[in-house]
């Protein structure tokens, strides 16, 4: 019974240690409104100004569709999304996450 239970604790961690978890920044083209919190995929996130950053995100989620799920929470498009682990969207990726989001606007005056 004492080697199932430590051979079921080994495959456990060796399981997680085949994931990575780093910190993720998504720079915003925007600011946001007023501060956000949300979580995604198991990650707290929080934005103020014109950054999110999530503590501990689980490598295997980084890409395009984590950087639309943040960018759509946040109502604002992301300009770059990295990890403190210095992987980074390129730009094609970037216009993966941002696709079908509604561009930056510009507010015109007149005297």
């Amino acid at each position: 019974m004492k080697l199932a239970i430590a051979l079921a604790c080994l495959i456990a961690s060796l399981s997680l240690a085949s994931h990575t978890f780093a910190g993720t920044i998504a720079t915003l083209e925007q600011p946001v409104a007023k501060p956000v919190q949300f979580v995604a995929n198991g990650a707290l996130w929080n934005c103020k100004d014109n950054t999110c950053v999530a503590g501990s995100v689980d490598d295997m989620y980084f890409g395009p569709a984590e950087c639309r799920t943040i960018a759509k929470r946040a109502g604002v498009a992301v300009s770059e999304f990295k990890t403190s682990t210095d992987k980074t969207l390129q730009a094609k990726e970037l216009d993966q996450c941002n696709a079908g989001l509604a561009p930056k606007t510009s507010v015109a005056t007149t005297r």
